[in-house]
This record gives C-alpha cells, sequence and structure tokens, in this order.
C-alpha cells in the first residue's frame, strides 16, 4: 500500500544519506586525494548510477508504460513515447536548476569547461563552501526523487507490490555511489580552510536531501498512476543530467 511504500522509501532514502557520511569520514586521515584517484571514485559512481537509471528506472518506465497503454494497438510505440516525454523534462529540469542556481562543484581543477573555475576574486572561502554545498544539494535531491520513484511501484501494485525490487536497487546503488562523492565534497571543503569536522559533518548533512526527494517522488507518483511511467523516465533524466555533467 502507500503507507508502507512511503515507509520503505524513506528508510531507504535514510540509509543512502548514511552512506554519504560513511564515505566522508577518511577525510579524517587525509587532506587531498590526486587527480587520478578522485577521476577514478567519480567514474565508479557514474557507472553505478548509470545502470541504476537505465535497469531501475528506464526500463521499468517503458514497461509500466505498455501496460497502462495495453488496451490500444500502439502500446510499445505509446510507452516509448512517454518514457522519451519523461527524460526531456528531467534533463530540462535539472537544466534549468544547474543553470539559474549559484553553485560550484566540488572537483579538483584542471576539469571540464565551466566547472570548478577559480572564483578565489569573486567569492571567500566561506562563500565558496555554501556554493558547494548548494552543488550537492542539487545532486542529493533527484537522487532522492528516484528513490521516491522507484518505491511508487509497489503503491500502485505495478511491480507486484513488492517494495523491495527496483525501490532497494536503485537506493542501494545510490548509497554506493554517494560513499565516494561524500569523501570528494568533504575534501573539497577541506581545501577551503574547513576543518575536518566541519567538512564531514558538511558532507553528512548533504546527504538528509535525499529522502525529501524520495517523498516528493512518492506522494506525487502515489496520487497520479497515470504518471508513473512518466514519473520514472524524469527520474531517470535527472540522474543521467547529474551523471553526464556533474560526475
Amino acid at each position: 500500500g502507500a503507507s508502507s511504500a512511503m515507509t520503505a522509501g524513506v528508510q531507504a532514502s535514510l540509509l543512502a544519506a548514511l552512506a554519504t557520511a560513511i564515505g566522508a569520514l577518511p577525510v579524517f586521515l587525509v587532506e587531498r586525494l590526486s587527480k587520478r584517484q578522485e577521476s577514478a571514485f567519480m567514474a565508479f559512481a557514474a557507472g553505478v548510477m548509470l545502470a541504476a537509471a537505465i535497469f531501475a528506472l528506464l526500463l521499468p518506465s517503458l514497461q509500466a508504460g505498455q501496460a497502462l497503454l495495453a488496451a490500444t494497438a500502439s502500446a510499445p510505440t505509446g510507452a516509448a513515447g512517454l518514457t522519451a516525454i519523461g527524460l526531456a523534462l528531467g534533463m530540462a529540469l535539472m537544466m534549468a536548476i544547474d543553470r539559474f542556481t549559484p553553485h560550484e562543484h566540488a572537483v579538483l581543477p584542471p576539469a571540464a569547461p565551466g566547472h570548478a573555475t577559480p572564483q578565489a576574486d569573486m567569492h571567500t572561502a566561506g562563500q565558496r563552501a555554501w556554493l558547494m554545498v548548494l552543488a550537492i544539494l542539487i545532486h542529493n535531491i533527484p537522487e532522492g526523487l528516484a528513490v521516491g520513484a522507484a518505491y511508487a511501484g509497489s503503491a500502485l501494485g505495478v511491480d507486484g507490490g513488492a517494495p523491495v525490487n527496483g525501490g532497494a536497487s536503485v537506493a542501494l546503488a545510490i548509497g554506493l555511489q554517494n560513499m565516494p562523492e561524500g569523501l570528494i565534497v568533504a575534501l573539497a571543503l577541506r581545501t577551503l580552510g574547513q576543518s575536518a569536522g566541519r567538512a564531514w559533518a558538511v558532507a553528512a548533512l548533504s546527504g538528509l536531501a535525499e529522502p525529501f526527494g524520495a517523498i516528493a517522488g512518492l506522494a506525487l507518483l502515489g496520487s497520479l498512476p497515470a504518471f508513473y511511467p512518466v514519473g520514472l523516465a524524469v527520474a531517470a533524466g535527472a540522474m543521467l543530467f547529474v551523471i553526464s555533467h556533474e560526475i
């Protein structure tokens, strides 16, 4: 039911958020990663998220679309169209947030054009730390939305009523990628002059944005069953944007 799906989704997103805090713990032992180490961690995170976006969000979106349009003659084509619309909406939403929300990426230079540009003359170290926190929130909210969207299927009865299938795999994948991401964020804050304790605390607390995203996803899709295929694809599009543009 909806209440059990909400409970399971929030609990799973909290565990994924806890992984951020666990991953950031080495900040008490090391002060910096090499560019090669950082690249390896980020590539691992991107690979895990990509698998979750495809196998736990995109493919279920196509299946749910076909089930929704089963009575029509063009169910496969219509399902693909719904998924494509959701993908475009998710990417467009994240692109708008990324463009209009001031933030700074927690990566070491050199980085992709437009990312991690030195801003010492524009912002103080404290201001840059807050801009980095905003960037973390931009990452975590769609990740929580993806967990909520995956668990919403159990409330709607689209995956046999078992709230541990797609939702658990998405939460596990996001938790795995949160661990290296939490460390990179904490170390980036250290380079801005933050103490190890404060850098860890900020990285840990940033993960709490994910349960709010999960609640939003569950509440929206649970109240609009017809939107479920598109909602899964929106979450997948948001995650794909984070993978390609942020990670």
